[in-house]
């Protein structure tokens, strides 16, 4: 409680006070009622007396209020656990909520395997035996294309400088890197036919090859070349005389076939060289752009689109199968708990009342005896000066706490005994039944979501399978491999 020795702290007060007025022979020694100081002494101590009493019955106001509380939830319990006991079977449940997304895992998993067959067939035909193998976006090896254009375009434009400087060779310098890259990656995209089982595809791709060195080397003696005739230009900009010089560059670089460079040139020749490396770097990038099969990774790609697409539908009927089991625990737990907790709850509340109680009878009875000694202080420092007899009623001391001492706490108990058993009738109707539904329902969940789940999945297949044959039945066999022929 809230009293802690606040009155002995005034007695030195008090003491003096009783001097200051028995030295004035004060109080009269007729007077029937306390004076001004120890009518004080009386209010201070009634004050705090109040705030204990206050405290216990806002203390006993929320025990109230819990016992309110833990009642309220009790008288709910039959009609939420009857609820729960007489749910439809969870098998029921789950199948319903699995058979609400069949149509769309059907449709989903025709899909998924028809991919798979036009995957397998590909792979079977072109005898591939490893997974494909692409960067995840299409584009990707395609941006390579920028900076390296870019790159060559600033390394040529120091071979194509000419009097207007650096700037009047570029465009013919991003000309020339565009062609010869640009080919080049072209030329080594269609080289990865050659590794597929069609003939028509094979030689295409090795004439790709031939195509890429002979372009390669045509291509890189022109530019070689025109770069000489380029720096000869009296007028860059004049497109005649400029077609003139290309005309004469086409022209000679044919002799590099024969083994004469197309221009003796020095740094001509160093152009010659790198336009090479960098051509067969394109060829390089272009062949590993993708999968070495081309085909190949556009089938894997569409195969594993749909095996996200049914594996992420199955999964949202996992979910809600795990919630459904969950929903059904938690609301058995939910019941459950004001029968397990109740108890506790009320022994919490009994002792706690017994304990608030002892405490606030101790609390008054020292808040009684302080103050009396404080009393007793002041009046024995009064009569020890005062040079008359004291008032009667300095024998008589006030008793403060007397009507605080009683409380009545049996409506409470009443209360908490209803409470109490009516918490042991429902827990002796119901907890058994839940403990054994909640036991049940987990070792059902588990069936749920392992073998009945992989069960569901299983007919899935089938019925897709099924499906696939009937819309098949009227197609020529060959009608599906002569697409990846």
């Amino acid at each position: 409680m809230g009293y802690s020795g606040q009155l002995l702290s005034k007695q030195e007060y008090y003491a003096r006070k009783g001097i200051e007025q028995g030295s004035k022979s004060l109080p009269s020694g007729l007077s029937q009622t306390l004076d001004s100081y120890e009518t004080q002494l009386q209010a201070e101590a009634q004050r705090l007396v109040a705030s204990d009493r206050g405290d216990f019955t806002s203390r006993q106001a929320t025990r109230i209020e819990s016992l309110g509380n833990i009642n309220d939830a009790l008288s709910r319990t039959p009609a939420q656990c009857e609820a729960l006991l007489d749910d439809s079977p969870l098998s029921v449940t789950v199948s319903h909520t699995r058979e609400q997304q069949r149509p769309v895992l059907v449709r989903l998993r025709e899909d998924q395997l028809m991919r798979e067959a036009e995957l397998k067939a590909f792979r079977a035909l072109n005898n591939i035996t490893k997974g494909a193998s692409y960067p995840e976006s299409p584009l990707l090896p395609y941006l390579w294309l920028l900076p390296a254009i870019l790159g060559e375009t600033v390394i040529n434009a120091f071979f194509y400088e000419n009097a207007q400087g650096l700037l009047g060779g570029a465009v013919v310098a991003f000309t020339v890197s565009f062609v010869n890259l640009a080919i080049a990656f072209g030329l080594g995209v269609v080289f990865r036919d050659k590794n597929l089982s069609a003939p028509h595809k094979r030689v295409m791709g090795w004439a790709a090859l031939v195509v890429a060195s002979v372009v390669a080397i045509y291509f890189n003696a022109i530019f070689s070349a025109y770069r000489s005739g380029y720096q000869l230009l009296t007028d860059p900009t004049d497109i005649v005389e400029a077609s003139v010089a290309f005309t004469r560059a086409m022209t000679v670089a044919g002799e590099v076939f024969i083994g004469q460079l197309p221009s003796n040139d020095f740094m001509s020749f160093i152009l010659f060289f790198i336009g090479l490396l960098l051509s067969l770097l394109a060829f390089r990038k272009g062949y590993t752009s993708d999968d070495r099969y081309p085909g190949h990774s556009a089938h894997d790609r569409l195969f594993m689109q749909a095996t996200r697409q049914y594996d992420d539908a199955m999964d949202r009927v996992r979910l809600k199968v795990a919630e459904e089991i969950q929903r059904r625990l938690n609301g058995m737990a939910s019941a459950k708990a004001p029968l397990d907790q109740g108890g506790p709850r009320l022994d919490q509340l009994r002792n706690s009342l017994s304990v608030d109680i002892n405490a606030l009878k101790e609390s008054l009875t020292q808040l009684q005896r302080d103050f009396t000694l404080v009393l007793d202080t002041y009046r024995q420092q009064n009569v020890s000066v005062r040079p008359v007899p004291p008032p009667d009623y300095f024998a008589r001391t006030p008793d403060l706490i007397a009507p605080y001492l009683t409380v009545d706490v049996s409506e409470f108990h009443a209360d908490l005994d209803r409470v109490e058993q009516r918490l042991n009738t429902h827990r002796s109707t119901y907890l058994s039944q839940l403990n054994e539904a909640m036991r049940d329902l987990d070792n059902e969940g588990r069936a749920q979501q392992g073998p009945a789940m992989t069960e569901f999945a299983a007919d899935i297949t089938h019925e897709a399978q099924r499906n696939i044959d009937a819309s098949k039945l009227t197609m020529p066999v060959s009608a599906t491999f002569g697409a990846h022929a």
